[in-house]
């Protein structure tokens, strides 16, 4: 039987459509997560119903928690009922969120168990040695068989630690402040990630009762409390999403509104189209992006960097919008190492990409004089050329191959588009309203 796959009709402006945004999927996850640290019920409203979720709430379950849904957007979880420390392999490998279990279940259990081999996209290289090393600090015990960790604590359980980390990493800041809200004493975190999904956290957190303090230079300092209580929370929207539809607009040499997006959240990504000749406007209605009339957008050099600054997560869709641009546009990736390699298939359609190992910006980078492919030369415009791709296990890579097929002439097919239903609601659907001629073809014998 042939799987589902996207059918794409592209060389078609997309002009006059009005979407949109779900809730954060990097968010919802680690606020199911955090919900652990109490036994009160936690309501999150505007919860993305994407894989994503879904994957985190089959592990809520496994671990004994209680989920229920009373709308696509709203759930309840509570964790009073959990009585499961373990962490099966086969849910490890389903997505990496499994990790930042370890300071919930060391509060209730004194003990954790999880496997090291994490699922979620292959970008290059994720270790979980940041994470294990803040744990350790905090007291736990590590031992490790194989692939398998085990950490466990006293009858004194987690305390508190002055962490350095080498790599201002997002997930093991949300994984080192969950664990921190409950540690005896004080926990200062330095060189932490500052993204708006982190401050979103602390604030559930801070409502819980938790008592974080965010300070100058990356630093956040957590005075440990004995109890969580419950809360409500609402999600912010998903930049990634913003984004990823934003360009398609303008890529086709459209415009779109997207609904009830603030400026903050997307500063840098604006600054860039702008620089590009873009237009955009935020109202009380929302983002408004708009491609400039009668003449192409301009390419432009972007560094990858953590926040403030651009996203790893954009750089995927806007590839295609630096082969819509006139002249040179480069882009140097410093988060993570391995995350060019969709550069093979905008070629393959026409694209005029060179990647390369060297680093072509300013920014500190890890991987300067290593054997990484971490930059791009991309000279445009190029007409690209419809083509059938299956989708590789890269979310945002899967999302900039589909902007692509609204991009090149022809129809283009798309298949293993599961891997976009992790992060992304009702993409077919938006994409048509913003004037796409797009469909899922459903898997035939």
């Amino acid at each position: 039987m042939t799987q589902p796959r996207l059918r794409i009709v592209g060389g078609k402006k997309l002009s006059g459509g009005r979407i949109s945004i779900a809730g954060s999927s990097n968010q919802v996850t680690k606020c199911i997560i955090a919900s652990m640290l109490t036994d009160e019920p936690v309501m999150i409203k505007g919860a993305p119903d994407v894989d994503e979720r879904k994957i985190v709430e089959g592990l809520y379950r496994y671990l004994g928690g209680q989920v229920i849904t009373h709308e696509s957007d709203v759930i309840e979880v509570c964790a009073k009922t959990m009585d499961r420390w373990a962490i099966s392999e086969e849910i490890c490998r389903k997505n990496r969120i499994s990790i930042l279990c370890a300071g919930p279940l060391l509060q209730r259990f004194g003990k954790v168990s999880f496997y090291g081999a994490l699922g979620g996209d292959k970008i290059g290289r994720r270790p979980v040695n940041f994470h294990i090393e803040g744990l350790a600090m905090m007291g736990a015990q590590v031992e490790q068989n194989g692939n398998q960790y085990h950490l466990s604590v006293d009858e004194k359980g987690l305390h508190g630690a002055h962490i350095k980390l080498p790599f201002p990493s997002v997930m093991t800041t949300e994984n080192l402040i969950i664990a921190a809200s409950m540690a005896r004493g004080r926990t200062i975190i330095e060189n932490a990630a500052i993204e708006p999904e982190i401050f979103e956290l602390c604030m559930m957190l801070q409502k819980m009762g938790a008592d974080i303090t965010q300070t100058p230079n990356r630093t956040f300092i957590i005075e440990g409390v004995k109890k969580l209580n419950g809360c409500e929370l609402r999600c912010m929207f998903d930049r990634n999403q913003v984004v990823s539809f934003a360009v398609a607009a303008l890529a086709t040499g459209g415009d779109v509104l997207i609904e009830n997006v603030t400026h903050g959240p997307v500063y840098s990504f604006l600054n860039f189209i702008q620089r590009m000749g873009a237009e955009f406007t935020v109202n009380s209605k929302g983002l408004y992006v708009k491609a400039p009339m009668g003449k192409p957008l301009k390419g432009v050099h972007i560094e990858v960097e953590v926040h403030p600054g651009f996203m790893t997560d954009w750089q995927q869709p806007f590839m295609v919008l630096f082969t819509q641009a006139e002249g040179v546009s480069i882009l140097h990736e410093t988060v993570f190492e391995e995350r060019l390699g969709y550069t093979s298939f905008l070629n393959n359609m026409g694209a005029n990409i060179h990647v390369t190992s060297k680093c072509l910006g300013e920014s500190p980078c890890r991987f300067r004089n290593h054997n990484f492919v971490h930059s791009a030369i991309i000279q445009g415009p190029t007409r690209l050329q419809a083509r059938d791709f299956e989708l590789p296990t890269d979310i945002r890579a899967g999302k900039c191959l589909v902007v692509a097929g609204l991009v090149a002439e022809g129809v283009t097919h798309l298949s293993n588009i599961h891997e976009l239903t992790r992060k992304y609601d009702n993409l077919v659907p938006k994409l048509q309203a913003m004037g796409a001629e797009i469909e899922e073809l459903p898997a035939t014998p």
